[in-house]
């Protein structure tokens, strides 16, 4: 049975559009809850990131995107679109601090 994982990005429902969503919830969760936690991913204002924002640069996205761990949320899996990659460990390991950040962990 295929199912998100964490550090994959898919197009998704954002707050006003369709855009890249990275899946920040643990996979043990993504196997068996219908939900899954993500965080957006924007290309606008990326000469500036803040330490709850990852800039990604790889993986099939059409332009550089950064990730906002300052704007987490959960959706039902049915609302993934298609899968657009998966991010690097390197990039996944600055999520995570992002989110440690976001949420004083």
């Amino acid at each position: 049975m295929s199912f998100p994982h964490r550090g994959e990005i898919f197009w998704g429902p954002g707050k006003k559009k369709i855009r890249p969503l990275l899946v920040v919830s643990n996979d043990q969760g993504n196997l068996y809850s219908g939900n899954i936690v993500v965080i957006p991913g924007t290309t606008r204002n990326i000469e500036i990131i803040y330490p709850v924002e990852v800039l990604v640069k790889e993986v099939g996205l059409p332009k550089p995107t950064k990730f906002q761990a300052d704007s987490i949320f959960t959706i039902y899996k049915s609302e993934l679109g298609n899968k657009i990659g998966k991010i690097s460990k390197d990039s996944m390991t600055a999520v995570s601090t992002a989110l440690r950040t976001e949420l004083m962990l």
